[in-house]
């Protein structure tokens, strides 16, 4: 599994002074153990070390005995526009996102960003969407040759894209093309599988929703993928049936030889995938009680929220065959994770910070282990991103994003979602302040 070829820039804010943490039980994401014991010397956005040693003097002091520490989380899979919904990440304890969907808006973001003008957390920015020649997004690149693909990968690396947004109704030579031409200007591609390609054909970075993964291990794939094939983007309300349609008969028909086959596909080219199964689990309990985003609808941007309200009203004409096509994608995100497939945890439910609690509560229910589900949001992204020498691990040299949580989440995952206190770039945003004082006054623990 290869780092990106291209590392994003990540900025965050200029962090001055020193912050001792103190008696912390620091998480070895990498290993899934924890360190009980240790202190951790933060001086400007830097960890500098990690062990037993007395505080220096005039540093700010967290009081850690008795919690946890774990790298920053990261939810690789975001849609965000509006700045205000943004402290809701870093509140939650999620430091780094991927933003899916480039919009004008993210270029004064990254500026304001690089100039510490910004407060929210890192971003990776990707291009704005390139679809078919009728695109279902605003904002869109329409694309409908080979050529107009390789014109819009220029486009998008003029734009500063940090990555390429492949969307479903690209055709299938077009798709192929901004594979190529994506590969000779070194960006990755990631997004949707287009309806017209077999998902084993399509090598790019990054797959999300298990796009393709339902139909291209079907014991009807080549049906199925004809079906995908003829989809009318003119009828968007027919298109979206027949999608659902489609996908379902695709999960109620399985063949482990063809889910084989993807697995090892996705090895040999080194895809990830970003199930998003929060988004998964909205979409089958859309209508009943049982609503995941019911709860969160106050937290999502008002131009996102709309549709998601209205959502909430909308039920399913058979609940029992949503809910079975929801446990399908369980089951596969568990199968390709046992098979060494690499997975990323990415929410896409626009509720900033909270779902990306949700999202890794569904991974371990998938059955993936609290330490890997872990590993999902913090050291896995580093390595996707190509920055493990500065993200994804509570060691000297990395950048002090850091949280402080009040129970163990290598027993529970839901730990996750007691924060207790948040350092970005070695500032500390949030704590009880039973936890802070300065200057530094209390022994370091033996």
């Amino acid at each position: 599994m290869t780092e990106s070829r291209k590392s994003p820039e990540l900025a965050g804010p200029v962090a001055s002074g020193s912050v001792f943490i103190f008696g912390a039980t620091v998480v070895d994401v990498a290993k899934g153990k924890v360190v009980t014991g240790r202190n951790v010397l933060v001086d400007g956005d830097r960890i500098t070390a990690v062990g037993r040693f007395e505080a220096p003097a005039g540093v700010t002091v967290l009081d850690a005995r008795g919690r946890f520490l774990i790298p920053g989380l990261w939810d690789m899979h975001v849609h965000g526009f509006d700045e205000a919904y943004l402290p809701a990440f870093l509140g939650n304890g999620v430091t780094g996102v991927r933003q899916m969907a480039g919009a004008p808006v993210h270029a004064d973001w990254r500026r304001r960003l690089a100039a510490g003008e910004f407060f929210g957390p890192r971003m990776v920015f990707g291009s704005r969407i390139i679809d078919g020649p009728r695109p279902s997004r605003p904002g869109s690149i329409a694309v409908t040759t080979p050529a107009q693909a390789r014109a819009a990968v220029a486009t998008c690396v003029a734009e500063r894209a940090e990555f390429l947004k492949a969307y479903s109704q690209l055709p299938r030579e077009a798709y192929f093309a901004l594979l190529a031409e994506a590969a000779l200007a070194g960006i990755d591609v990631a997004g949707h599988v287009p309806f017209e390609v077999p998902v084993l054909a399509a090598a790019q970075r990054s797959i999300e929703h298990l796009d393709g993964v339902l139909v291209g291990a079907s014991s009807e794939c080549e049906e199925l993928t004809a079906g995908f094939a003829g989809l009318d983007a003119g009828d968007p309300a027919g298109m979206f049936g027949r999608l659902s349609e489609l996908t379902h008969r695709a999960a109620e028909t399985t063949d482990p030889a063809r889910l084989a086959e993807l697995r090892d596909s996705f090895l040999a080219n080194g895809t990830w995938q970003v199930p998003t199964l929060a988004v998964h689990q909205a979409k089958a309990t859309m209508g009943t009680e049982e609503f995941a985003l019911q709860p969160y609808l106050p937290h999502i941007e008002p131009v996102l929220r709309q549709g998601w309200a209205r959502a909430a009203e909308w039920r399913s004409p058979d609940p029992a065959r949503e809910s079975r096509l929801f446990e399908r994608y369980l089951e596969v995100t568990g199968e390709l994770h046992r098979a060494g497939v690499p997975l990323l945890a990415g929410s896409d439910t626009f509720v900033p910070g909270f779902s990306l609690h949700d999202e890794l509560a569904l991974l371990v229910r998938a059955g993936l282990s609290p330490a890997a589900a872990l590993r999902a949001a913090t050291l896995d992204p580093a390595r996707f991103l190509g920055v493990t020498d500065r993200f994804g691990a509570v060691a000297p040299g990395r950048i002090a994003d850091l949280v402080v949580l009040e129970d163990n989440p290598l027993t529970d995952i839901a730990h996750t979602r007691r924060v207790a206190a948040v350092l970005f770039g070695g500032t500390v945003l949030s704590s009880p302040a039973a936890l802070t004082a300065a200057p530094a006054d209390r022994p370091a623990t033996r």
